[in-house]
């Protein structure tokens, strides 16, 4: 009697085990199918691509180069019945990007693309934006490209020769929130630009 208690006892912690284990199991399916990769819908040109871009043109534009990238995103609020405008600086990140910038092919639809060079795989160099010179040649209309594919679009200038600003605004209810990115060049220097033209 002893002996079939005990048996049935342990029959029954058997059970209770491959259930939890079958439970542990489902649980651990479900969050997988939850987990997917995002697809991203970025256009991606190899290695081969971008030297074929960079050799394929008669001369160096001296907007062409290696930049870094750095963004400020400003809060502008104004209080409520009142006409003082409160202006913080919520996010700030620096060097976050390193991108090249390449004047695209003869006849393309936009004047120069933006390619990330760092990107999480080692041999693709996804185009992350455009840009297009605007009719009075002292700007650029810049589209960023986000990961999903919606583009963003910035006005951008240029500070300098090694530096170009762009900005944009957006408006939710009485705050603007301003993403203003900066692009410092440090390839090739216009010095060294100036040396290879001469």
């Amino acid at each position: 009697m002893v002996l079939i208690k005990n048996y049935m006892h342990l029959v029954k912690n058997c059970l209770l085990i491959l259930s939890l284990l079958l439970a542990c199991e489902v649980v651990l399916a479900q969050g997988k199918s939850k987990h997917k990769k995002k697809k991203i819908a970025y256009e991606v040109i190899d290695f081969e691509d971008m030297m074929r871009r960079y050799f394929g043109k008669e001369k160096s534009d001296p907007l062409e180069g290696i930049y870094t990238v750095s963004c400020v995103i400003t809060k502008k609020s104004k209080q409520f019945l009142s006409r003082r405008e409160k202006i913080r600086v919520v996010g700030r990140k620096d060097n976050y990007a390193r991108i090249a910038v390449l004047k695209d092919w003869p006849g393309s639809k936009r004047d120069y693309v933006e390619i990330s060079l760092s990107y999480h795989a080692a041999n693709l160099f996804p185009v992350v934006g455009e840009l297009n010179t605007l009719s009075d040649g002292q700007g650029f209309i810049y589209k960023h490209i986000e990961p999903d594919g919606v583009p963003i679009s910035f006005s951008m200038v240029n500070e300098s020769v090694e530096m170009l600003e762009a900005e944009y605004s957006d408006m939710q209810k009485r705050k603007t929130i301003t993403y203003k990115l900066s692009y410092l060049k440090t390839y090739p220097k216009s010095s060294t630009l100036t040396a290879f033209q001469n």
